[in-house]
């Protein structure tokens, strides 16, 4: 690996561990800077997953009060996030690589329109959706996302805010603690999986694993100044930027 790649995944790991511990999207930037240094699609994914597992923890202290004050729903819903990871994880290991490459594009964008719509649906679930905190729906709702967090997992981290604040989370700032508790949960067990099967490529996933934390570590703080609207903009704009440039390679 050339010294330029590596700048480029420090960079690519950096940007996307401050976003992730914001809400979510770092996976738009890992991801094609994975792919720019020669990797598969899949491996690209799988290592982007691996590399932003510490991001993801690392964000999880500053949000620890939040943690505390919710720590009795946290069974129930890491428990759902450990089966759906399961099977998001036996779906890609089961399909393989060729029918995942050709979904790639077709991800991204969805990713990308998931990302997009995640306010409304927080609203909606602020204002519309207390029944749906205890029920099966939610549940449900938390199990699926939850297969496609392991299965490919970009921009899966804004909807699971919305459906922890379905559940009963509350605030921003509780529901944002969720998911990176929930996120946490999924990219640990998908590391692990796709690192004894061989798909995670760990010479370029060191630069992005450790800039990655370094991000989410102070971008947690940085988050709660900087207006989430900028952010947003610029998060979608990328990812329909790669959703487009995976349909034409």
């Amino acid at each position: 690996m050339s010294i330029g790649d590596w700048l480029l995944l420090f960079t690519a790991g950096l940007v996307g561990g401050v976003i992730n511990s914001v809400s979510s999207g770092g996976s738009f930037f890992t991801y094609p800077a994975l792919l720019l240094t020669g990797l598969s699609p899949i491996q690209a994914s799988t290592t982007t997953l691996a590399a932003l597992t510490p991001g993801n923890l690392a964000a999880v202290p500053e949000y620890w009060p939040e943690v505390r004050a919710h720590r009795e729903k946290y069974p129930r819903e890491l428990g759902l996030v450990f089966v759906g990871g399961l099977v998001g994880i036996w779906m890609l290991l089961t399909t393989g690589a060729e029918i995942f490459e050709d979904l790639v594009p077709w991800l991204i964008l969805g990713a990308t329109m998931l990302f997009a719509v995640s306010p409304i649906v927080r609203q909606w679930a602020q204002n519309s959706a207390p029944s749906l905190t205890d029920g099966f729906a939610g549940a449900a709702l938390v199990f699926v996302f939850s297969i496609y967090l392991t299965y490919f997992g970009s921009g899966v981290g804004n909807i699971m805010l919305a459906l922890f604040i379905i559940r009963g989370f509350g605030d921003f700032y509780s529901a944002n603690a969720a998911k990176n508790l929930a996120m946490s949960l999924g990219t640990s067990m998908a590391m692990v999986a796709y690192t004894l099967t061989g798909y995670i490529q760990w010479l370029e996933l060191g630069p992005v694993f450790i800039a990655s934390a370094i991000g989410a570590r102070y971008g947690a703080r940085w988050a709660r100044r900087v207006p989430l609207a900028w952010l947003r903009g610029f998060i979608i704009a990328f990812g329909l930027f790669v959703a487009a440039w995976q349909f034409v390679r």
